[in-house]
């Protein structure tokens, strides 16, 4: 699909006012700033990944179960509206059939283990500590079914840590209570797949949206740069950062996409569109990495380099727009949208040195849509026990990471449970809900989310405080929650510090429904001690319960991020003897690699929160490869182009062959000298200066590696 073919098919117009756009933009840019300040224990920050649509729906549901009961008088329906909120979490998202089956399974699986949980409480303090490690000790083992699973079974478990602390002795009053939270969990999920529908295409339209944020967050930080006079190392850090989050987007992008039933995509003009609005921004991805790499060489004249800072915010703007057109593609002017971004990236080869040309001819590569035809309910779910059976099968094994994990959690829990009832500390399922929730399988994943959790429950617990000192009432805790519910759930994806933020003083102000006159600042002091506690107990459960660390050889990673950018300098080298569907493979295998190898290295980081675990030659490489990324996306859409001539074609495979050895730990010396500057044109010269700089860095890793 065309950048023209997506323009054509919806050249609609817009009523929207041009406040929306520029205050938009305005946001965007104070989260992107953020995103650069960010600390390295805040793993994800963005803001484009935020869902208002989620937080209302979510915020409807738990303000209304409030309201019921303030009508009612009954101060038990404060369960209900947690129940509410916890079945909105559960929301598997995707279809509407399994956006139901997540719900309903979490209403009805949270419902039974958390009664049976909150008897065993009232039968004693030994069934409850039983009936709270069998549950937490399977609810993490819902890990091994995925995702979606996962975020129902840990909900659930959830569930049972918090009615543990809300012992049962009577079998009516029992039911009864179960029964009001059985409600909040239904209307949740009526809301949901009635009032509340997410569109067919309400993923895919996210995922493009978020992909032509983060493009845009490319276009204004090179810009900016620019305008800087920024030297080499803040442009690797530019690629490194910006390069990694525009390829995941568009990696989910491609999935969310390719996931779509066969039934919905068949004619289907909106799909069309998506389709090809994703393979517009794989080729705006190339196109701004080619950008970045010629900006990083536009000399000192004034007037270059402020016409191309201009066009480059402009082009920002309009990928900007393009974004949240993708969210709505109804409401505005695509067309023209694109159109326009033609039109500025054509002016822009003007402004620089070594000119890029804007390709609209690049095809989607390596895209699989699928083809399952709609089943029933009765073959899915044979098919789903299949599946789920050799999965359990496979997982039965002490070496079993998922089961590992299982009994860390369960251990943990239990321990932290003990622990509260010994000390008789109130409000003691706070404590435990945070070692459930901060638990992860490695070191390098818990460590951060417990830094969030406690600085997003320090901040939370100082708002709980002022609102409990400003609001008293039912109606007016009732009124409070729903902003409070709404943030939460609209922000839990863009970052988990601001999710535990707001999350705090909705469950105090919810605390405070069931219990009127309780004191707001004692409860935010209780929840944060608590807190502090269960990310304690997580921690030393990470670090001496069964630890699984990141392995320290990760030249594995490394290996194979070399050899994919090494192949798609080569080949744009080579051009045009090779196809442009080998390059977009070539350019897309890559990105991968650069990013697979720096979540592992970023992985090493995270546990001890430093770079000394990783050597310096490691992160030089790094960032080397994704400088000869942009030196190959520069030759493929330079306008002018040359074929290699023989002598440097015979350098190239020497060199290559030497760095394939030292990844295969051969060393070998420089075996041909350097071809003649002369003969070579600026970017050929950059290619030839990245590979000899490639094979020096290797060897010298060799060379200490054999020290």
């Amino acid at each position: 699909m065309f950048l023209g073919d997506t323009a054509r098919m919806l050249n609609r117009k817009t009523n929207r006012s041009p406040l929306a756009p520029r205050l938009t933009g305005w946001l965007f840019a104070i989260g992107a700033a953020i995103y650069r300040k960010r600390p390295v224990w805040m793993v994800s920050f963005a803001t484009s990944e935020a869902s208002l649509s989620e937080g209302l729906r979510a915020a409807c549901a738990s303000t209304a179960m409030l309201a019921l009961g303030n009508l009612l008088h009954q101060p038990g329906f404060a369960w209900a509206a947690i129940g509410a909120f916890w079945t909105c979490l559960a929301d598997a998202a995707g279809s509407n059939r399994a956006r139901c089956a997540s719900m309903m399974g979490f209403a009805l699986l949270s419902t039974l283990c958390g009664g049976v949980t909150a008897f065993a409480s009232g039968a004693g303090a030994g069934y409850a500590a039983l009936a709270v490690l069998i549950f937490t000790t399977l609810g993490a083992f819902g890990r091994i079914w995925g995702a979606a699973t996962s975020q129902v079974t840990i909900l659930a478990a959830t569930a049972c840590v918090v009615m543990v602390d809300r012992p049962m002795h009577d079998l009516r009053q029992g039911v009864a209570f179960l029964g009001v939270y059985l409600v909040g969990c239904l209307f949740a999920v009526v809301l949901s797949l009635t009032v509340w529908r997410i569109h067919p295409f309400g993923a895919s339209r996210s995922s493009l949206r978020a992909v032509y944020l983060r493009l845009a967050d490319i276009a204004h930080d090179s810009a900016r740069l620019l305008e800087r006079h920024a030297p080499p190392r803040q442009w690797a850090a530019h690629a490194v950062q910006f390069r990694a989050d525009a390829r995941a987007a568009l990696e989910r992008a491609r999935k969310i996409l390719a996931s779509v039933p066969a039934f919905r995509t068949g004619g289907r003009e909106t799909y069309d569109v998506l389709l090809g609005l994703l393979t517009d921004g794989e080729a705006l991805f190339a196109y701004l990495i080619a950008v970045s790499g010629s900006c990083e060489k536009v000399p000192g004249e004034a007037w270059r380099v402020r016409r191309a800072t201009r066009l480059l915010g402009a082009i920002g703007d309009v990928l900007r727009s393009i974004g949240m057109a993708a969210g709505d593609i109804r409401d505005e002017p695509l067309a023209g949208l694109q159109a326009r971004l033609r039109r500025l990236a054509k002016r822009l080869e003007t402004a620089l040195v070594e000119p890029v040309m804007l390709r609209s001819d690049l095809e989607l590569v390596d895209f699989s849509p699928s083809r399952e035809q709609a089943e029933g309910w009765s073959h899915a779910a044979v098919a789903w026990l299949a599946r789920a059976s050799s999965t359990l099968k496979a997982n039965l094994s002490t070496q079993s990471v998922g089961l590992r994990h299982a009994a860390r959690v369960g251990v943990t829990t239990t321990a932290g449970f003990l622990i509260i009832r010994a000390l008789g500390l109130p409000f003691g399922y706070w404590a435990t809900m945070a070692t459930l929730l901060i638990l992860q399988p490695s070191i390098a994943a818990t460590w951060p989310r417990s830094i969030e959790r406690v600085a997003g429950s320090i901040v939370g617990g100082v708002l709980a405080a002022a609102i409990g000192y400003a609001i008293h009432s039912p109606l007016g805790i009732s009124l409070a929650v729903f902003p409070l519910v709404m943030a939460t759930m609209a922000l839990r994806p863009v970052s988990y510090s601001l999710f535990v933020l707001f999350l705090t003083p909705t469950f105090v102000l919810v605390a405070d429904f069931a219990t009127p006159g309780a004191n707001e600042f004692a409860y935010a002091i209780t929840r944060l001690g608590n807190n502090v506690l269960g990310c304690m107990l997580a921690l030393l459960a990470t670090f001496y319960l069964w630890p699984t660390r990141e392995k320290h050889d990760y030249r594995a990673y490394l290996g194979a991020a070399v050899r994919a950018n090494l192949a798609y300098l080569r080949a744009a080298l080579e051009l045009p003897r090779r196809s442009e569907a080998e390059m977009e493979r070539l350019r897309r295998a890559a990105g991968l690699g650069s990013n697979n190898a720096e979540e592992a290295v970023n992985r090493l980081r995270l546990e001890k929160l430093e770079h000394s675990m990783v050597d310096t030659v490691t992160l030089t490489v790094l960032s080397l490869l994704r400088k000869m990324a942009g030196t190959a996306a520069q030759l493929r859409l330079s306008t002018n182009r040359r074929e290699t001539h023989d002598q440097l074609d015979a350098w190239i495979a020497v060199v290559s062959e030497d760095i394939d050895a030292a990844l295969g730990r051969t060393l070998r010396p420089a075996r041909h000298a350097l071809p003649s500057r002369d003969g070579l044109s600026s970017l050929e010269a950059d290619a030839v200066g990245e590979l000899a700089m490639m094979h020096r860095l290797l060897t010298q890793r060799m060379r200490e590696a054999r020290g």
